[in-house]
């Protein structure tokens, strides 16, 4: 018997792909399902949607924070800091001219910089280091990853910690700000609650994030399904994550 054609035309036509996650997929998703909505984000990569709701909410927070802090009081506060934590030796008339020259200014460059220049920077530099780190260690088997795709991973595992930047835009909202940077304001972090005098224990009520932590969960997730990437990649890339983001957090730490 004849082999006979699976279609009238030869063959079968080619299952459509999945569309792409939509953002409120990538928002529920990257709390409820990650690992499913990091395989959909293999084969259509989107990034674009991300990048703008953590540019969007990033501005608006920053705006709001600038309009209310006391620069005199935290240009203070970080000049203290500066002689007791790092025995810099700053001159008294120094200090209050500088006090003097910040009084009554608004950051406004600062906020907005921050917003579009700053956060695009962050995911470009870590959607480079993932994908690096994927590139040299992808599985057997497996296409080496693109930039799309480590791009889109590294912004939709962001969406976990912009709740962080939210409630600090609301907080700085609804209270007095003083002379408090935006990261202070974050309710997400030990530190907001809990200023011990210890410069390690400092540190420590620092690192106790659960969204930035979770945010860890989140790279290895999208690595393993996303990039198809080795276990040793995604513990090497994981490592220097945490070395350089454990250091940002501490030395912050001492300048609340």
């Amino acid at each position: 018997m004849s082999d006979q054609p699976s279609s009238l035309y030869g063959s079968e036509p080619e299952a459509p792909r999945p569309p792409a996650p939509g953002l409120v997929d990538q928002i529920v998703g990257v709390f409820t399902e990650p690992a499913q909505l990091f395989a959909r984000l293999r084969t259509r990569p989107v990034w674009l949607p991300a990048l703008l709701i953590a540019i969007g909410i990033s501005l608006v927070a920053m705006l709001i924070w600038a309009s209310k802090v006391d620069m005199a009081e935290a240009t203070r506060h970080q000049m203290e800091r500066m002689k007791d934590v790092f025995h810099v030796n700053i001159p008294d008339q120094a200090m209050d001219d500088a006090i003097a020259k910040a009084e009554g200014k608004r950051p406004w460059f600062s906020a907005v910089s921050t917003a579009l220049l700053g956060t695009p920077f962050v995911y470009l530099i870590v959607g480079l280091i993932v994908w690096g780190f994927a590139a040299m260690g992808t599985e057997e088997g497996e296409e080496p990853p693109t930039f799309a795709q480590a791009f889109s991973l590294t912004c939709v595992h962001y969406l976990a910690t912009l709740p962080a930047m939210l409630l600090a835009g609301c907080i700085a909202l609804l209270r007095p700000v003083g002379g408090h940077n935006i990261q202070q304001l974050m309710p997400t972090t030990l530190s907001f609650y809990l200023s011990p005098d210890s410069i390690l224990a400092k540190g420590f009520v620092a690192m106790v994030d659960p969204l930035w932590i979770y945010s860890f969960v989140l790279i290895a997730l999208g690595m393993r399904h996303t990039l198809k990437a080795k276990t040793w990649a995604i513990a090497g890339c994981l490592s220097l994550f945490g070395i350089f983001g454990i250091g940002f957090r501490f030395l912050g730490s001492l300048f609340q």
